[in-house]
């Protein structure tokens, strides 16, 4: 059998874990800015300063925390050399620098490299979850935490509808009241359904997703880690597509009263960011070692790599011995 050598660079865990970091830096640092974008258009100036101040934490976290580990974890893979050691901690110390000084940390084009980010993290989640499928839990456990995401998204749905449906368009035309905004929206031609199929729809799968938790936690085929995980992936998702479901309705609102610019309630960036919070927790779950195996069983299998290693060595170092051939 052929295997790679334990100083190899990128092996193991180790690379998963270096590769789950850069992922989440660039994720919370892409929200950052997005959020950032949509700040000066808040009505109220308290939210502002809130919304300030969290994308500002969300960056700091994205820049001087997780990547500065992902570098180093990646780097440092497998059994590393002192040099390749020194030359990790250097890189992990220039980076985050580097990101700030460049404006690479604050770039737009964050919002873009953070599609391929997440693609990345959601190939790391599926390895985690099937590695954890075997973790067998009372079915009361896989309950409790599908009634609690569960709960914590039918909450972001209720906060998004009336984000898309009540505060943001009162906060964008103030001085009417929601019945005349909406006269003068169907007026002109009706009013976008998109906010209501977008609850409907995550209504109907937060249902699903929980009784399928629920049934699945009694059989044995759910376990708490994929619980949680898929309760957070849920809760990303549902924020992820509130801005496409009030898009129509924006522009409606916009062309209708002659404005500009995005959302003037805070909701929407709040969800947004919770979304992208939960999206890099469901990445980072995936770094523990899976639940069935224990210190014994990393034990075993370091013992047969080793004989394996052995075995393969032997073959080089001892000669073949021949036959004994009788003579008369």
């Amino acid at each position: 059998m052929t295997r790679s050598p334990h100083h190899a660079p990128f092996a193991g865990r180790h690379a998963r874990a270096g590769s789950a970091f850069l992922a989440v830096a660039v994720i919370l640092a892409a929200t950052s800015v997005s959020v950032g974008l949509t700040i000066d258009g808040v009505a109220s100036s308290w939210w502002r300063s809130l919304l300030t101040v969290a994308t500002d934490v969300l960056g700091l976290a994205a820049v001087w925390v997780a990547l500065p580990l992902g570098v180093f974890l990646l780097l440092t893979a497998g059994t590393p050399r002192p040099a390749r050691r020194a030359a990790a901690i250097a890189a992990a110390v220039a980076a985050p620098i580097l990101a700030e000084w460049s404006g690479a940390a604050r770039s737009p084009f964050l919002i873009l490299l953070a599609l391929a980010a997440a693609v990345g993290g959601y190939a790391i989640v599926v390895l985690g979850l099937t590695e954890h499928r075997r973790d067998a839990r009372r079915p009361s456990t896989v309950a409790a935490v599908a009634v609690v995401l569960g709960v914590a998204n039918l909450a972001v749905i209720a906060l998004g509808i009336l984000h898309l449906l009540v505060w943001n368009p009162l906060a964008r035309v103030p001085g009417l009241e929601l019945a005349e905004i909406y006269t003068a929206l169907d007026a002109r031609g009706g009013i976008d359904g998109g906010p209501v199929l977008w609850a409907l729809a995550a209504l109907l799968v937060t249902v699903a997703a929980g009784a399928l938790a629920v049934v699945g936690g009694r059989r044995g085929t759910v376990t708490p880690h994929q619980a949680v995980t898929g309760g957070l992936l849920l809760i990303h998702a549902t924020s992820f597509f509130l801005w496409w479901a009030g898009f129509g309705l924006a522009l409606e609102i916009a062309d209708a009263f002659g404005l500009s610019g995005g959302d003037a309630s805070p909701v929407g960036s709040l969800l947004a960011l919770v979304g992208a919070g939960c999206l890099a927790a469901a990445i980072l779950m995936q770094l523990g070692p899976p639940a069935a195996e224990t210190e014994d069983d990393e034990d075993d299998e370091l013992d047969r790599d080793d004989g394996i290693d052995e075995v393969d060595a032997l073959p080089s170092a001892v000669a073949p011995v021949a036959p004994a051939v009788a003579t008369s």
